[in-house]
């Protein structure tokens, strides 16, 4: 067992992406996860407000359950970016490491780096099935997750019912890197993650095809170039989103779509 005040370990990898556990045990860990999920999320809301349809003034009034209910969310999976540039400078308490000690090795690697970037995928929603064609009104797989131009919360996949050969549909949601992370292809490896996340899900639900949708605010070229380099193609230029507090703004509709069958 490492020593209590060590703050590296030789076997822990470099850079990479690791996906949020839903369920944490003991809680000291699972508060230190939470803890650095809001960290890292209200400093994207704050240095970086055009990537979110939220707001920092609203979300930094969460209590901790509040987040903890977004790691947790049945229909979602959160990633998270993490390097070892800048370990030195973590301030873990010496309990906590003894914890991560005995933790698995995912969440030891996610206790012991620096958190630098993060991303949600939600789904999946169902844009048609085999015997029953395209959903009642929808024309684009992304309109599974927008409707009446506000965000729609998706359905577990044991209310959606048997899935064999559905054309399912994922949204990305809250991808955000910290400026001192950027430039070292942690966007990439997040969007690569969550891609490979959907596939394999529509893979084991029995499904035809994923179709993975993000939107990006209008004139955000850095984020729309990097959905690009990952093969996402605009399918909307001037789609209306309306956030929680009634604000409407113009966002561009990127899609990748994957064919299961391949």
């Amino acid at each position: 067992m490492l020593s209590p005040n060590a703050m590296t370990a030789p076997h822990l990898k470099s850079d990479e992406v690791i996906l949020l556990p839903k369920t944490v045990s003991p809680a000291t860990l699972e508060q230190e996860i939470v803890k650095r999920y809001k960290q890292l999320r209200l400093h994207g809301l704050k240095v970086d407000p055009r990537s979110f349809s939220s707001t920092y003034e609203d979300e930094s009034k969460f209590e901790d359950d509040v987040w903890l209910s977004r790691i947790h969310n049945p229909v979602g999976k959160t990633f998270a970016a993490v390097a070892d540039f800048n370990a030195q400078s973590q301030t873990i308490p010496a309990e906590t490491l003894v914890e991560a000690n005995e933790a698995d090795d995912a969440l030891e690697r996610l206790l012991r780096k620096e958190w630098v970037g993060i991303v949600s995928l939600l789904g999946p929603g169902v844009f048609s099935r085999p015997n029953e064609g395209v959903a009642t009104g929808l024309n684009q797989p992304y309109e599974v997750f927008i409707q009446n131009n506000k965000y729609q919360i998706p359905m577990t996949t044991s209310e959606l019912g048997d899935l064999s050969g559905a054309h399912l549909v994922y949204l990305i949601v809250g991808m955000f890197v910290s400026p001192s992370g950027r430039r070292r292809g942690h966007g990439q490896r997040l969007m690569e993650a969550a891609i490979a996340a959907a596939t394999e899900e529509v893979r084991a639900l029995g499904g035809s095809k994923a179709s993975i949708t993000v939107q990006v605010e209008s004139g955000n070229l850095r984020a729309q170039r990097l959905y690009e380099r990952v093969g996402f193609k605009v399918v909307d230029e001037a789609i209306v989103i309306e956030n929680r507090q009634g604000a409407k703004s113009a966002a561009v509709c990127l899609e990748l779509e994957v064919d299961i069958s391949i």
